[in-house]
């Protein structure tokens, strides 16, 4: 799934940007999968032989064109790029060839006011160039939503898969969820806690997803790396899972134990992992994408706020649903958070799915609804 950055180090005025589209692609796709040139070659490897195998490994190659992108020259007056030898364009053609075969996507990415370079200026063999549509990266306050837009075209790429990403060992596997709208709530009726009403239409930005809630094993390797406790309540052995019961969901958790693995994680992984937020565990429960969980009789904790009373949820945190500021981490941890699930059964069903509950920071749940959680990757 690698990503290959090619660039002009000689363009000295947008060192930075290739820097900051680095960063930003690493955020969301992981650092081991994007490569920039020259930059990522260790010293005293085959500089060449490294290039070539990345290239042929890469899904998609970003062809980062400055202002002098096609004009510079070699001390004899000659345009680099029409020196058969110039790494630039050796690294061009090679992601062209590979585009011609389908097997990577080529994307020309403009920068800091680079116009398309015209034919004359390109040897014939970087002509195709000009046929790919180009992306436009802009200055500040516009960068951002250029970035997001290149983002979006590498997920949709030719054999780029959205819900693909590598993970470390210890590393829960995510879902991508798409950017848009869904029906979060219920209708009011019967039966129907006026907590989970009215039903409303929510758009949220994309983000991951897990497929399944934390697991004992990816828990216990948390507890090893970080010396950290484990409450009676989550029924292990000392410091060791149940045997047998590596796989399944950690329970018995506290909020504060679950903020605590997601600061972890994203530290050791470098990402940015976070609990999710009610919305976007209700948008991802209606999806039940490509076979997630969310059966069993236990209950997933969010960073969503509730209210003071157990049994009575803060109008102040009620529907509609909105982003403002009643997923904060920082809020006061007297106030109980919102908690999902916690319906037995085969298959998701739409109750299982808009269920709200109140839970407080340190419970840990009862024998019979034990405290678990998920965590979702948060995408620029």
């Amino acid at each position: 799934m690698k990503i290959f950055i090619s660039y002009r180090r000689a363009e000295d005025n947008k060192s930075y940007i290739v820097g900051t589209i680095h960063e930003k692609l690493a955020r969301v796709f992981g650092e081991k999968n994007i490569f920039r040139d020259t930059y990522d070659i260790s010293g005293g490897a085959d500089w060449r032989a490294v290039l070539g195998r990345e290239i042929n490994n890469c899904k998609v190659m970003l062809v980062i064109i400055g202002p002098d992108w096609a004009n510079l020259t070699s001390p004899n007056g000659q345009k680099r790029l029409f020196d058969p030898n110039d790494v630039t364009r050796w690294e061009v053609e090679t992601g062209l060839r590979l585009s011609r075969e389908e097997k990577t996507t080529v994307i020309p990415v403009l920068v800091t006011g680079a116009g398309v370079p015209r034919q004359e200026e390109l040897p014939d063999s970087l002509h195709p160039l000009l046929e790919k549509n180009v992306i436009h990266l802009r200055n500040f306050p516009d960068f951002d939503s250029d970035m997001e837009k290149l983002i979006r075209d590498i997920r949709s790429s030719q054999g780029f898969r959205e819900d693909d990403i590598t993970i470390e060992p210890f590393e829960p596997k995510t879902i991508y969820i798409a950017e848009g709208s869904f029906w979060m709530g219920s209708d009011a009726g019967e039966g129907i806690p006026i907590s989970e009403t009215p039903r409303h239409e929510v758009t949220l930005p994309a983000y991951r997803i897990c497929k399944y809630p934390v697991t004992n094993t990816q828990y216990e390797y948390f507890v090893r790396q970080t010396r950290s406790g484990v409450s009676d309540a989550m029924r292990w052995k000392g410091q060791v899972p149940p045997k047998g019961q590596g796989q399944q969901p950690v329970l018995g958790v506290t909020l504060i134990q679950a903020i605590r693995y997601c600061e972890w994680l994203s530290q050791a992984t470098k990402r940015r992992y976070a609990l999710p937020n009610e919305a976007q565990w209700e948008k991802a429960c209606q999806g039940a994408y490509e076979g997630m969980s969310f059966t069993g009789s236990f209950l997933e904790w969010t960073c969503s706020l509730w209210g003071k009373d157990r049994n009575k949820f803060d109008p102040t945190y009620g529907y509609p649903w909105k982003d403002d500021g009643r997923n904060d981490l920082r809020a006061n941890f007297q106030i109980r958070r919102v908690m999902r699930g916690g319906t037995t059964g085969d298959e998701v069903n739409p109750s299982q799915c808009s269920a709200r509950r109140g839970r407080s920071s340190d419970d840990p749940g009862t024998a019979d609804i034990p405290h678990g959680f998920r965590v979702v990757l948060e995408l620029e």
